[in-house]
């Protein structure tokens, strides 16, 4: 007997079963329950699986009175009696779109589509009309004066949550049609509006709705572009009727509302001219009406507008005034811009309505809302479970449990959480070598992500695929891998791990790296020359800026793609705009795997921010994350690019559940199940309930902005080492080795095996490294060579001393068989993990045995970060809850004080004359690298001062505490490896700093003032 679905439900009917969710947020996909879930708005976005045996837990508690039930119990009533007390043309269209027999089934509307359309039909048509709907409309109204006690800031807003993939631009489509033929036949009725505006948070999104405009340029109607007829939305009938629409509708992004500078010899011509609020305008900027005006130039003044807002969770008028995390004080700054140019309209126009499109309507963190709180004006929910119960999306498939001893997760679902201490920063100054940026170093665990989740990718496209899913054949579009970075130089250093890349060597030639990842290697792995499709695609801030995959080959093999996308462009923008090789690029995203199409060929996608929302592309397969995540809002907007269906065709199932093509056997029609695996993303399974430990209402946490100070960077920035390692510069002569005082090498305890899950499912998938235990063992050593001769045996160029190669492999070869210690596994092949540790970390073992009597400080270099070789003050930007001292003499605005101690120091640091600059090592990871009972650990100091002594200037490093833990470690490693290395290669031109010294204040914080100048005499 085959497998159940694990699909419940019709996706065009109302659900009628539910998985059952315990109080803890844990779902038994072993109880279905009869009826719709009720909205509950602490529900988890995803549930956990339910694990061991059943427990009698509460059922989470519904939350009847909600906005959002009370909807669904009138608006079913409604529906039941069959529309009453609507027009003509409303009625009309309701049975046209949701009770028609002849209308296509792939052309019906799912019921989530369904519920918003009817819902904001109810609200703005018949909820008046009986009590219950009025009370209904008291709360929405109540609801939409929570943003403000100002009224023009109370907008008319109507909030919608409907999951990635069910549809929320058919939706528009209809709410346009709704009113557009209702005005047609009643001018003059108030509750329809006369223009409408559709309002995007970005040009692609932007672009994507397009579908909306009337395609008038298509003779026959089946070639229409536009939604009203692809998807069959508009009588036959009123066709020619809908032409008109055009002329009553705009279709922006948010930016648009933002005011223009305004062109001039002086500031501006309009310098001193009164704006139309009586102001005068000296800023050089349009006015806010005037960019309203501007926008909406077509519209009729007074005239009655729709708004809709797409991705709405970006609309919110701010209201922080505290703690408001990195990243976040940006988004508020969009978020004012949308709302300003509504609150703006709202004043010129007569705004109907404004409906909020969302799969995540909720209050953004740093907001000064309760992060993650829903918009109280909500009144429908088709979420992401209720949506994968009716196979509307993809089914996700998370890592659940691995064979490492991580306790809570599996590594894999909070990938970025341990490995984000080894990536590149997202520095502005690149301060690495020509020759370093064509080397790929990535972290030890993320080698081994890529290796186990490319080999589930690798099995999936040669055709193994789970139950039910759409069998693998030529005709089928290539299955997508899309990796999400946290910033450019990871997602470069990830696009050339995976893709491959290419360099100028010191003679001038050309040479090409294949990718690591076959599939995706955009150059052929045997004749190293570049595919002529690249199946990988880099796209990012710079890839826009820069396009530098718009070079001629590429615009000669897709000549043709390239051709169709600008016509298309053209006949919606006209001949005016220009499509610049950017816009080329988005198009390259936007269509991937659609054939004929400039994104056909496709199989791998490396970006930063472009895919979190607008991208709706059906063939992702694969999905993994390499950033932050800094809430549960974007973990779904980013899995949600690979839940997009593939197959639209309904399936049959008998009483059993077996899915079957009998018409007699039949009970249920449903989609069959399709599924998205997704690494990296840390989905949180627990119930949204409040903290019992929250804080008591009216109690407040006092958070310090610790940042540097731009206007004293020329003046007090430090330019610090960043260094990781040591290594012992070697002198001609023959290589000896002893590691009988060195320890055992422990290879980092990292998953072999990691089971993919699913709440929906009780079977697994296995993610394994059987690809690189089979690997030979030759290969290996040979691997771990290269490194070795790279850190240890190079000149200061890093170009290798190859002569050494055969020495130093004899070296490497006695120390895998002797020197290796493996966790939790007893065969030899297991050794093999190797191939996933970081390359520097071997290299310093292996050295730490070669030539020991070399180990003393003047033969001591230093090994700077590969990406990061130096780090900058400029970088310092956090917050703090401890007490903090006012600086003058530093580029960081406050001291975050651990003790009074640190006050004492800073204060004692600022009257010194000779001290010209320092800083607190908060926020910086200034750190000294140590070895703790063998194993690699990193110090960080609590002061770094620069000393200015007649011409010549020092940098000093200032511990106050007493180094606390391994004291006799840190200072150790501090002054006989670190201050020897760095000063070492002060000189050499691709450095030139200061030479470097420390003191420790430790016995009585009373003398500091004595001890320090007794150290600056020193020097």
């Amino acid at each position: 007997m085959l497998k159940k679905s694990p699909i419940l439900n019709n996706p065009y009917e109302e659900p009628t079963l539910h998985y059952r969710i315990d109080s803890k947020g844990e779902l038994d996909n072993s109880e279905v329950l009869k009826g719709r879930r009720p909205f509950n708005p602490y529900a988890p976005t995803l549930p956990a699986k339910k694990k061991g045996q059943y427990e009698a837990n509460l059922k989470l508690i519904s939350k009847q009175e909600h906005l959002i039930n009370l909807c669904r119990h009138e608006v079913g009533k409604w529906r039941k009696e069959g529309y009453p007390h609507t027009t003509a043309v409303t009625k009309e269209l309701l049975q046209y779109w949701f009770d028609n027999p002849e209308r296509i089934v792939t052309k019906k509307l799912f019921f989530a589509q369904r519920e918003a359309v009817e819902t904001a039909i109810w609200l703005n048509e018949v909820a008046r009309k009986s009590n219950s709907g009025n009370r209904i409309l008291e709360s929405l109204e109540e609801a939409q004066k929570t943003p403000s006690v100002f009224v023009e800031e109370q907008l008319p807003r109507i909030a919608f949550k409907m999951a990635t993939g069910s549809g929320k631009t058919v939706v528009m489509a209809c709410l346009i049609c709704y009113h557009f033929f209702n005005r047609e036949r009643d001018p003059r009725n108030p509750i329809f509006a006369d223009n409408f505006l559709v309002v995007a948070p970005g040009v692609t999104i932007r672009d994507r709705l397009s579908v909306l405009f009337v395609d008038v340029k298509s003779k026959h109607l089946r070639e229409a572009q536009d939604y009203y007829a692809q998807r069959d939305l508009v009588p036959f009938k009123w066709r020619e009727k809908l032409k008109n629409l055009n002329a009553h509708l705009v279709i922006t992004n948010y930016h648009a509302f933002e005011p223009k500078a305004l062109q001039g010899n002086k500031k501006t011509p309009f310098d001193g001219k009164i704006n139309s609020d009586g102001t005068k305008n000296n800023e050089g900027k349009e006015s806010p009406a005037k960019a309203i005006k501007r926008v909406l130039k077509d519209f009729r003044p007074n005239s009655r507008v729709l708004v809709l807002n797409d991705e709405a969770h970006h609309c919110y008028l701010p209201k922080s005034n505290g703690k408001v995390e990195d990243g976040f004080d940006d988004e508020n700054q969009k978020a004012a811009v949308w709302f300003s140019g509504l609150r703006e309209m709202h004043r010129l126009f007569k705004i109907r309505t404004i409906y909020d499109l969302s799969a995540t309507p909720y209050y953004l963190k740093g907001s000064g809302y309760e992060p993650y709180s829903f918009f109280p004006w909500i009144v429908t929910d088709f979420g992401l479970l209720e949506a994968m119960e009716s196979g509307i999306i993809k089914i996700p498939i998370l890592p659940e449990t691995d064979d490492s001893q991580e306790l809570l997760y599996a590594k894999f679902r909070k990938l970025y959480e341990h490995i984000k201490d080894e990536l590149p920063k997202n520095s502005k100054k690149e301060l690495h070598t020509e020759q370093e940026k064509r080397k790929v170093n990535l972290p030890t665990l993320l080698n081994n992500a890529f290796t186990q989740f490319y080999g589930h990718y690798e099995n999936y496209d040669k055709g193994k695929r789970k139950g039910g899913e759409m069998i693998a054949n030529v005709f089928n579009p290539l299955p997508v891998f899309i990796v999400v970075c946290n910033n450019t130089n990871i997602s470069k250093e990830v696009y050339k791990y995976i893709a491959g890349y290419q360099f100028v060597d010191g003679n001038g030639e050309v040479q090409t790296v294949s990718g690591m990842l076959p599939l995706f290697s955009n150059y052929d792995p045997q004749t190293l020359q570049p595919k002529r499709k690249p199946p990988t695609l880099l796209i990012d801030s710079k890839a826009l800026e820069e396009a530098d995959l718009i070079d001629d080959t590429f615009r000669k093999t897709f000549e043709r793609q390239i051709q169709n996308f600008k016509d298309e462009h053209t006949q919606l923008y006209g001949q005016g705009e220009k499509v610049s090789d950017a816009q080329i690029l988005r198009e390259v995203v936007n269509t991937v795997g659609r054939q004929n199409k400039l994104g056909e060929h496709v199989r791998c996608v490396v970006s930063v921010a472009m895919l979190t929302e607008g991208w709706d592309a059906n063939t992702v397969t694969h999905v993994m994350g390499i950033r932050a995540f800094g809430s549960q809002l974007l973990c779904e907007q980013v899995a949600g690019r690979a839940l997009r269906r593939v197959n639209y065709v309904l399936q049959g199932y008998d009483k059993y559940g077996n899915p079957t093509d009998d018409k007699r056997k039949i009970v249920v029609e449903k989609f069959p199940p399709e599924y998205a695996y997704i690494i990296g993303i840390p989905f949180d399974f627990k119930s949204q309930t409040k903290k019992e430990d929250e804080q008591a209402e009216g109690t407040t946490t006092t958070y310090h902005h610790v940042y540097a100070i731009p206007e004293r960077e020329k003046q007090y920035q430090l330019i610090l080492p960043n260094v990781e390692g040591y290594k012992t510069e070697y002198l001609e002569g023959k290589l000896s080795y002893d590691f009988a005082g060195v320890e055992d090498f422990e290879i980092t305890p990292m998953p072999t095996v990691t089971e993919m899950a699913s709440p929906l499912l009780n079977s697994v998938e296995k993610l394994n490294i059987e690809s690189v235990l089979q690997r030979r063992t030759q290969q290996l050593i040979f691997h771990i060579t290269r490194w070795v001769l790279h850190y240890h045996f190079s000149d200061e160029n890093q170009n290798p001393y190859f002569h050494k190669f055969e020495e130093v492999r004899r070296i490497v070869e006695f120390w895998y068989q002797n020197k290796i210690k493996v966790f939790n596994h007893k065969s030899e092949r297991y050794k093999k993990q190797l191939f996933f540790e970081d390359p520097k970390r071997m290299a310093d073992h292996i050295a730490r045995g070669i030539n020991p009597a070399r180990n003393t400080t003047e033969f001591i270099r230093p090994i700077f970060n590969y990406y990061n070789p130096f780090i900058s003050t400029s970088e310092i930007n956090g917050y703090t809850k401890q007490d903090v001292f006012p600086t003058q003499k530093s580029h960081a605005n406050l001291v975050a004080m651990d003790s009074d101690w640190e006050g004492i120091a800073a204060k004692t640091l600022e009257e010194i004359p000779q001290v010209v600059a320092y800083v607190k090592n908060h926020f910086l990871k200034f750190e000294i690298p140590y070895l703790k009972a063998g194993k690699p650990a990193k110090y960080r100091p609590d002061f770094i001062a620069k000393i200015q002594k007649g011409d010549k200037t020092y940098m000093l490093i200032i511990e106050i505490s007493g180094m606390s833990q391994d004291k006799d470690e840190k200072k150790w490693f501090l002054t006989q490896k670190w201050l020897p290395a760095v000063n070492a290669v002060r000189h050499q031109p691709q450095h030139q700093y200061p030479q470097w010294h420390f003191i420790e204040i430790s016995q009585d914080i009373r003398d500091i003032r004595v001890e320090l100048m007794d150290k600056i005499e020193s020097l």
